[in-house]
């Protein structure tokens, strides 16, 4: 099953936030259990959600394309750069596990 798939069964069955700043403040307070970013986030962005993630313990799944292949891929007329699963609704975790890059 390839990523794309997974993140379209997760924004149809779970819930996502869509934004940095909407998902880092629920890194920050444990409330998301994973983080999608994709490949081409600005640098200091993408350090943010490191640290945030690797203090919360809340593991980071990196998408291998750009922010508006995201977006389109879930369904939405803009780009996404982060996302943060809350609820993954009927995927697995075991799923969303073997896409991770870091564990918390």
């Amino acid at each position: 099953m390839s990523l794309d798939t997974v993140l379209k069964f997760v924004v149809r069955t779970g819930k996502v936030v869509i934004g940095a700043r909407k998902t880092l403040k629920m890194a920050k307070h444990s409330k998301i259990k994973y983080i999608v970013m994709v490949e081409n986030a600005p640098e200091n962005l993408r350090q943010d959600i490191e640290y945030h993630a690797k203090i919360s313990e809340v593991k980071v799944i990196r998408f291998p394309g750009t922010n508006k292949d995201l977006g389109t891929i879930i369904g939405k007329p803009f780009g996404v750069a982060v996302m943060g699963i809350v609820d993954p609704g009927q995927v697995p975790r075991e799923v969303l596990d073997n896409f991770t890059v870091r564990g918390g």
